[in-house]
């Protein structure tokens, strides 16, 4: 079953990344961690789809897309970011991408950071921030999304590193062993990674030599 949804609000986050809030049809279901497929062209003989991540809350009445956009590539992305307010999208049933299993360490990449988003808002509203971290990497400091809201939510429980960009007060280079084994304290706890999958790949492999047990460790789509 798919949904026809309008766009009611449009903003860019950053240089490229674009926020979209959907109408939520009365019986679209979907929980933390979910993600939804989005359809151009659904009747023409071009049609494609790819998988986004709901960053609302599930009761919310809205619905909620953080989408990275690649204009140079002129893709899929491309093409949707070019959508405006009133404008329809074509998304499928929401599905599980990543399931909240209790506190822990978030690892992100870029726009690897969505499916967090939801679950950092909802430790926040229940008062259970208490014991989770966040450590996030991007190239620049302009493309760190929802930079202000998260250093709010989260404070020192919000790690950033750089790889391009030399920034006062920011961690520069990429993730690797001696940069998580200064900030990994409880091996035994949850880890959920996101981000491209080589990176993602990469990060379990190294939380894995820090004694992280593989099921402790959850990668999404």
């Amino acid at each position: 079953m798919g949904f026809l949804v309008k766009i009611i609000r449009k903003e860019w986050l950053t240089h490229n990344v674009v926020q979209f809030v959907l109408e939520r049809p009365k019986e679209f279901q979907c929980s933390i961690g979910d993600a939804v497929d989005i359809i151009l062209e659904p009747s023409g003989p071009k049609q494609r789809s790819a998988p986004f991540t709901l960053t609302n809350l599930p009761d919310s009445t809205v619905l909620e897309l953080i989408i990275k956009v690649y204009p140079d590539r002129k893709g899929f992305t491309a093409a949707l970011s070019k959508k405006e307010i009133g404008d329809t999208l074509d998304i499928s049933e929401a599905w599980r991408s990543f399931e909240y299993l209790g506190k822990g360490t978030f690892i992100a990449a870029g726009s690897g950071i969505t499916p967090f988003i939801p679950m950092i808002k909802e430790a926040k509203r229940r008062g259970t921030l208490s014991g989770h971290k966040l450590i996030y990497a991007n190239r620049n400091l302009e493309d760190i999304i929802l930079k202000n809201e998260l250093e709010e939510i989260l404070g020192l429980h919000f790690c950033n590193i750089l790889s391009r960009e030399r920034a006062a007060g920011y961690a520069h280079g990429r993730i690797d062993r001696k940069y998580l084994n200064s900030r990994v304290t409880e091996p035994d706890q949850y880890f959920y990674v996101c981000g491209p999958d080589a990176f993602s790949q990469n990060v379990k492999g190294l939380l894995m030599n820090l004694g992280v047990k593989e099921r402790n460790i959850q990668i999404g789509y």
